[in-house]
């Protein structure tokens, strides 16, 4: 069966600069993305007809420790099956299949066992594993409460990004801390002094919020 959208490449489309008719409708093969023609505006003046909705969602459900002052990737080793277009690659590659403009949007749980109030730093890096990767202006600073009466200090950080992308293009969040006694803290489900779901270390959720 023929399809009922023209369908051709995003070079192509963009090489060709037609003009769609007032209705009509087509589609870039390697983005699944939308346009339809008003009949005046060639194909580059045309904007997107909405995305189609990559998204993933991740988690870890291990804590994560590391050496004093050392750039240390983060770990989202557990995916919802449902994700589309976004996956892990290595555990800690969030890797896009489709170009576009996404949120990324993490949560994590920090804790300190140490007396004094130590510091810990996340960071977003573009394929790349050195430090030459790092993202401008995307470093957060977290400040994680002492222990207190033997119990430990506890903080979430949360912190939402919107950026491009490629196709294939993958960022990893990066985390240091000034002392070991502050790390990422996950908890197994428990029942005791009360019931309550499992707490990830870390969450992390990915959806594209337009067409590139």
């Amino acid at each position: 069966m023929s399809s009922i959208f023209k369908v051709n490449s995003k070079s192509n489309w963009a090489a060709l600069n037609p003009v769609l008719t007032e209705g009509e409708a087509a589609i870039e093969t390697q983005t699944n993305n939308l346009k339809i023609g008003n009949g005046k505006s060639t194909w580059n003046q045309l904007p997107y007809f909405a995305g189609p909705g990559y998204w993933g969602s991740f988690w870890d459900t291990t804590s994560q420790t590391t050496t004093a002052n050392t750039p240390t990737t983060v770990y989202l080793r557990t995916s919802d099956t449902a994700s589309r277009g976004i996956h892990i690659v290595s555990q800690t590659r969030i890797s896009f299949d489709y170009s576009g403009v996404y949120s990324l949007t993490f949560s994590m749980q920090f804790s300190n066992t140490g007396e004094q109030i130590h510091d810990i730093n996340v960071w977003l890096r573009k394929n790349d594993s050195g430090a030459s990767g790092d993202i401008l202006a995307s470093d957060s600073k977290f400040s994680i409460i002492a222990s207190h009466g033997g119990v430990p200090g506890n903080v979430i950080g949360t912190v939402n990004f919107v950026l491009p992308v490629v196709a294939n293009d993958y960022l990893e969040l990066i985390w240091a801390t000034t002392n070991a006694q502050a790390y990422i803290h996950a908890e197994t489900a428990t029942t005791s002094p009360f019931a309550h779901p499992s707490i990830p270390g870390v969450i992390c959720t990915v959806v594209q919020v337009a067409s590139a």
